[in-house]
This record gives C-alpha cells, sequence and structure tokens, in this order.
C-alpha cells in the first residue's frame, strides 16, 4: 500500500512540474514539505544541536530552527524530476562557483573525488552536477527495501544513463578493490562522496574549540585512484535557486604515500568555512553530530579523547 501510495505522489509530482509555473508549484509544496519536516523535528533536534557550532560557523537561532522546521525538505523536493534540470527554466536557477574545468569529457583527465558534507540541499548535489554537464556516481547508503524498485527508477532518470548515479555502500564493501571500483565507474573516474559520514574509519581534526571528525573513506578512494580530491558544497541561495562551490583541491603532497590526515582534514574544514560562514543555518544535523568539544585538558592527540568527545 505504502509503495503504491509513493508511486502516485512521485508521478503526480512530476506531471504538476511539467503544467505549472515554478512559482505556482513551489507555493503549493511549501505546506506538505513543512509538515514533513515538523513530523521530523524532534529527531532532529535543533535547539541542542545549534550549542554544537564553532563559533564562526554560528547562526542566529531563529534562523536555524525555521530552516529546519519548515524549509529543509522544500529545498531537495526536486529530485522528483532529475531529468528536467537541463531545461532552461532550472538550469538559470542554479549557478557554479568553479569547476567549470570538470564540465564534458573525462577522457585525459585526472580522477575527482569530490568530497562533500550534509550541508545544504546536498541529496540533489549529483544531480545538479550532472545537469551542468559533471557526470560522477556518488556514493549513499542502500535505499529502503520497500521503495527500491521506485527509487532506482527515480536514479535512471538522471543522465546519462549508462553511468549510475549513486553507488551503495553495500556494493563497495568494506575492502574495496582497486580493479573493482574502477569497473563500477567506467570511464567517468569521478566519485563522489561525504566526508561528515559516521562509517568505516574514521580521525578527528581541531577546528576552532572543536573536534570534527571526518571518514578516511574519501581520502582513500583518492589515493587508490590517483585521483583529485576536491570539496563540494551546494546551498539554497533563495528559494528552489542554489550555487554550487567547488573549493581548491587538496595539495598533492598531503596524499601521496602516507596520506597527512590532519593537513588534509584541515584543507577541507578552512575551503568548506568559506561556504558555511555565508549560509550557516543550512548545517544538516548529521554535519553538526560530527563535531564535538574540546576536552578541558586539551589533550594533544584528538584519537585520545574520542571516546569522551562522543559522550558529550
Amino acid at each position: 500500500m505504502i509503495k503504491l501510495v509513493a508511486l502516485c505522489v512521485f508521478h503526480f509530482l512530476r506531471l504538476a512540474e511539467r503544467v505549472l509555473p515554478l512559482s505556482v508549484l513551489s507555493f503549493l509544496l511549501w505546506p506538505p514539505a513543512a509538515v514533513w519536516d515538523l513530523l521530523h523535528l524532534r529527531q532532529r533536534t535543533p535547539l541542542t544541536s545549534w550549542r554544537r557550532f564553532p563559533e564562526s560557523w554560528r547562526p542566529k537561532r531563529w534562523r536555524f530552527l525555521l530552516r529546519q522546521s519548515l524549509a529543509l525538505y522544500h529545498a531537495q523536493l526536486l529530485y522528483v524530476w532529475p531529468d528536467r534540470l537541463r531545461s532552461a527554466r532550472w538550469l538559470s536557477r542554479c549557478r557554479l562557483e568553479g569547476g567549470s574545468e570538470y564540465i564534458g569529457s573525462c577522457e585525459g583527465k585526472r580522477a575527482v573525488v569530490g568530497v562533500s558534507l550534509h550541508f545544504g540541499p546536498v541529496a540533489i548535489l549529483p544531480y545538479w552536477l550532472r545537469a551542468h554537464g559533471i557526470v560522477l556516481t556518488s556514493v549513499r547508503t542502500p535505499a529502503i527495501d520497500y521503495l527500491e524498485d521506485l527509487t532506482n527508477y527515480q536514479f535512471s532518470l538522471s543522465p546519462p544513463a549508462d553511468v549510475p548515479v549513486f553507488l551503495s555502500t553495500s556494493e563497495i564493501g568494506l575492502s574495496p578493490r582497486l580493479s573493482s571500483i574502477r569497473k563500477i565507474l567506467g570511464p567517468i573516474k569521478r566519485l563522489g562522496m561525504l566526508v561528515d559520514v559516521d562509517r568505516g574509519k574514521q580521525f578527528y581534526v581541531r577546528f576552532e574549540d572543536r573536534l570534527f571528525r571526518m571518514a578516511t573513506g574519501p581520502i582513500r578512494f583518492a589515493q587508490m585512484l590517483d585521483a583529485e580530491l576536491v570539496p563540494v558544497l551546494i546551498v539554497e541561495t533563495a528559494t528552489w535557486k542554489y550555487a554550487i562551490h567547488f573549493g581548491s583541491p587538496v595539495p598533492q603532497q598531503y596524499l601521496d604515500n602516507s596520506a597527512d590526515m590532519e593537513a588534509i582534514g584541515t584543507h577541507l574544514l578552512q575551503e568548506f568555512s568559506k561556504v558555511i560562514t555565508r549560509h550557516p543555518e543550512q548545517c544538516n544535523m548529521r554535519l553538526l553530530r560530527a563535531m564535538c568539544p574540546l576536552p578541558e585538558n586539551e589533550v594533544a592527540d584528538p584519537s585520545a579523547i574520542v571516546g569522551a568527545a562522543q559522550t558529550r
């Protein structure tokens, strides 16, 4: 029954996008999207999460609460019609800040691992990149079982059809081999990953008065593929208007041989901060949960206090 309802809603929204002006469609979708946000507000704990912000990122409390309560899901509804984002009326609503060198064919170019955070409408970042001609495959957790068929169909709508939009973590496995990753990615040699996920091997980087937890996965893949490690963030600048920011790639010397995790993490946070400080209210709960306060004695080795920090 749930699957049938989801299928009907999915196709109704696609029909509405085709026949309605965007301003009308956006207005009509605000109430149901806000209801969805409110239903999930308790588990997001925005007031508690707000205290996790480092000082330079901290937004006004009311703006953060308003975003989490009424505007989070509405910004991501575009995932229903990814095949239409290349049309003139949609593409003009998303600008690129850098990244022009990644548009078009990958032939003869170095591999790229784009690394992002749970920030802004990150769920639609792969679709917007592909709409701009930047084709990559992003890593995500497996879809919910009873919606798997619908989810796979929705993924297949994003061109080009021969390059998967998403790669499930279950397909990669715990110890991926270079040959299997190259086979999955094919000639595109571009992978998108989140660095603030709470799975796999982790390390901690000091940032202001916080410890920031990062996954080593994107770094290991960049080393395996001999790829550039590029920070990428998407923000909603106005209602259904977006900007994608490409930061400076991690210097190659940090990735050579034994990776300098602290230097890599510091570089990524500095690049991310350029965007986050302008739109801090768009931080997702998962991003904020990747941060914890420094202990009062400020132990030099963060790994020595991970357990204590996570209980705070």
